[in-house]
């Protein structure tokens, strides 16, 4: 026999606080299925140690050191002095010789000096002289080529007059009315004209020459002697020369001579007193002496981290890697900071204990060691890193890649 229910009862409702259970049940199911599902899909690497370069500032010289100006986690500058290194046996007997050398070769120098200048003012006083005797000569020479220009037209008149008094003296001859002694005195005169018209044509081309030599300051007539001023410019300019050549050598080697005292300077003061310059902005990240130690030479001072090169080396499953690739991106999880840095994968390095250590040549493994593979993540510079942190290097982090 069936039961039925009786007439009027309604069928059991759920509550609204139960459906409102269902739901949060639901949703918290479907988040830890999605978180399960994210963790699965991400990258995890285990805990790595922020890395960094390191610079190790030695002492070149052996010394006491005699300034410290800064401490461990001080920043500092390109170029910026840390501490000074002094040696006070260092020796300046080179220094001191070639000071001495640099002197007598100067002194040397300004006695070739003066005299080359004294040298060229008498050349000088040489060449005008020269010039104006020159010029005399060329004038006498010209005077005297015109006189005999005047002698030759004078001689040619002569020689004309004589010409025709022959031709009167034959008239006269033929007539009878003088005798043959005039005519003969009178013949005797042409050629005598004739003879003196071509001398003085000698003369005149001798002259020419001599006035083309002195045109050109030579002389024909005689050998120059001291008291020309021709030979003795002659003399001087050859003297001022050799002087030349004298006093380009001196300048030679006072230069050379200077360049070896500076660079004698600069070895002594290095040698005695020298300054440990920052070479790149960094942060020191350790004291290795103290001001008053005493040091030799190529004992470290100070150890500095570059800030501005960083980078976390950590290690992963090799069947992870198909997620990685150089480039990725990848976040650093400091531990025991509220702050993570962010870079990107620069390296990755497979095989990471399948290699030997000289030859890299493959080995057997077991088939049960895990396979894992080296990543190199180099950190971003775009996170402020607090130099009395040191940068955070030596921080431990964990790496997620993204």
């Amino acid at each position: 026999m069936s039961s039925t229910p009786p007439a009027g009862d309604s069928p059991p409702q759920r509550s609204s606080r139960a459906n409102a259970l269902v739901i949060v049940l639901g949703s918290g199911l479907l988040l830890a299925a999605l978180g399960v599902v994210i963790h699965v899909l991400t990258t995890r690497a285990r805990d790595a140690v922020v890395d960094g370069d390191f610079i190790e500032l030695a002492t070149p010289i052996s010394g006491q050191l005699m300034e410290l100006k800064v401490e461990a986690g001080t920043a500092v500058r390109k170029g910026q002095p840390l501490a000074m290194v002094q040696n006070p046996r260092a020796s300046d007997a080179d220094v001191r010789q070639l000071r001495t050398a640099l002197t007598t070769a100067e002194a040397r120098l300004e006695q070739v000096e003066q005299e080359f200048r004294l040298q060229s003012e008498l050349a000088a006083a040489f060449q005008r002289d020269a010039n104006n005797q020159q010029k005399l000569e060329t004038a006498r020479s010209s005077n005297d080529l015109d006189q005999l220009k005047a002698d030759l037209a004078r001689e040619r008149q002569e020689l004309a007059f004589s010409q025709r008094d022959v031709k009167r003296q034959e008239e006269l001859f033929r007539v009878g009315a003088v005798s043959e002694t005039v005519v003969d005195r009178a013949r005797t005169a042409v050629e005598q004209n004739r003879d003196q018209i071509r001398g003085i044509e000698a003369n005149i081309r001798a002259q020419t020459n001599r006035l083309q030599a002195a045109e050109r300051n030579l002389n024909l007539d005689r050998t120059r002697g001291g008291t020309d001023p021709l030979p003795r410019l002659q003399e001087s300019t050859l003297k001022l020369a050799q002087l030349q050549g004298k006093r380009a050598s001196a300048q030679h080697q006072v230069k050379g001579l200077q360049a070896q005292l500076d660079t004698a300077e600069t070895l002594f003061q290095q040698q005695s007193k020298l300054w440990l310059d920052a070479p790149v902005p960094a942060v020191v990240w350790r004291v290795q002496a103290r001001t008053g130690d005493t040091l030799r030479a190529q004992q470290p001072v100070l150890r500095l981290v570059n800030c501005a090169s960083r980078w976390v080396t950590t290690y992963v499953s090799e069947s992870d890697l198909k997620r990685l690739r150089i480039g990725s991106r990848a976040r650093i999880d400091l531990i025991g900071e509220e702050l993570d840095l962010r870079g990107q994968v620069d390296l990755i390095r497979s095989g990471v204990g399948r290699l030997s250590g000289k030859d890299e040549e493959p080995v057997p493994l077991p088939i049960n060691l895990a396979r894992e593979s080296q990543v190199r993540v180099r950190i971003d510079s775009d996170v402020p890193a607090p130099p009395r942190k040191l940068c955070f290097v030596g921080y431990s982090a964990r790496v997620i890649f993204q």
